[in-house]
């Protein structure tokens, strides 16, 4: 006797996307480009090379070597983001944050949330809470950044709570315990719009042939997988004049280099970007926010340069004979300065600022999301 076939029944879109949270029509579920938001940082070459900042909900790796400037680009969006009405959530893992130097560069330190402790599981657990309360507050869509300085200086529970003589598989237990922070954390930091800064170290490759990347970072493969965009920091020379008739080092020469880029075409390096560190100099502290500007404004023909010619040029109005004397005349005139930058599209505090007061509609509402937590009860 023949078998009686089952009526099948078929699942509605709205059902589909009740039942698998995330599924849809990619043009449903991801942010149209029209309400795209990216922090920015006051570099405006960096902006352009990374293709606009930090995009909302997407993760940075920033490795480099000591004083290269990593944390000084870290700063440098935190600025951004309380310029934008945004809050910043700092990770001191290496007890290294200074009240001095984080309002030597700019940070109010009122829109910033401290927290020294470096175990893994804690942090990821203070994250998901933070996180949570902070997009409950900035419903208007504000920017929220989490930094973390550093991979390096994180540890796991079981390794904390160990004795050193026990310390067998120390390495494994932190990657390991890094590798779920980073699964369980990308969604809720994605679904929240909250972009992350990890900052990590360089360590030079223990037996890495001259056909290798002699370089590499501590604290697993999970952030490098997981990182929309990996900036490496590479200082060079540095840079000294007199303070008072005595000579000091007052900054350095720093390359910036993205090694991995997910979100938007590939740039080249920026080479040799002007770093000043010292309060004691006339220069604003941290990256020279105008380094390269000259070539950015020809790049994005806003100004002409004629061949074989040092000649600059806007419409048909010769701006200035030399990129130093171009530089001058940018500096002094603000008007002139800032309509050239509109014109070239680069990303900026202004620009951000008109796109996310355009949106008019919370786009991260925290109704319905959930977390996992990673600290053992």
């Amino acid at each position: 006797m023949a078998k009686k076939k089952a009526n099948l029944k078929l699942m509605t879109s709205s059902a589909l996307a009740k039942k698998y949270k995330g599924a849809g029509l990619a043009s449903e579920v991801i942010v149209s480009h029209n309400e795209e938001i990216w922090i920015p940082s006051k570099f405006l070459k960096l902006n352009d090379t990374t293709g606009g900042g930090l995009l909302y909900g997407k993760i940075m790796e920033l490795f480099g070597e000591e004083s290269a400037g990593k944390s000084l680009v870290a700063y440098d969006f935190s600025y951004c983001v309380q310029q934008l009405g945004g809050i910043v959530i700092w990770v001191d893992a290496e007890h290294a944050f200074s009240r001095g130097w984080g309002e030597a560069n700019g940070l109010d330190l009122g829109k910033l949330v401290l927290f020294q402790n470096n175990a893994i599981e804690t942090i990821s657990d203070f994250i998901a809470d933070q996180v949570m309360y902070w997009r409950s507050q900035l419903t208007d869509n504000e920017p929220i950044l989490l930094v973390v300085d550093s991979i390096a200086a994180l540890e796991c529970l079981e390794n904390i709570n160990s004795s050193q003589t026990d310390a067998k598989a120390e390495m494994g237990n932190r990657a390991k315990a890094m590798d779920k922070m980073m699964r369980i954390r990308n969604e809720l930091l994605s679904d929240l719009g909250v972009s992350s800064i990890w900052i990590n170290q360089l360590r030079s490759k223990i037996g890495a042939t001259k056909w290798e990347d002699p370089d590499t970072t501590p604290g697993g493969k999970a952030v490098k997988f997981y990182a929309s965009i990996r900036l490496g920091a590479y200082g060079g020379k540095q840079i000294k004049a007199k303070i008072d008739g005595v000579e000091d080092r007052v900054g350095r020469l720093t390359s910036l280099r993205i090694k991995k880029n997910k979100i938007a075409p590939p740039k080249p390096t920026i080479k040799g970007a002007e770093v000043y560190f010292n309060t004691e100099y006339d220069k604003e502290i941290g990256f020279n926010k105008y380094f390269g500007l000259a070539e950015l404004l020809v790049k994005k023909k806003v100004i002409t340069r004629k061949k074989g010619a040092s000649r600059f040029y806007y419409k048909d109005n010769m701006l200035a004979n030399g990129e130093d004397a171009l530089m001058k005349v940018l500096l002094k005139d603000d008007k002139l300065r800032k309509r050239l930058i509109r014109k070239s599209g680069v990303n900026t505090i202004n620009k951000t600022q008109k796109r996310i007061n355009s949106i008019g509609r919370n786009l991260y509402p925290i109704q319905g999301i959930t977390f996992e937590t990673q600290t053992d009860e």
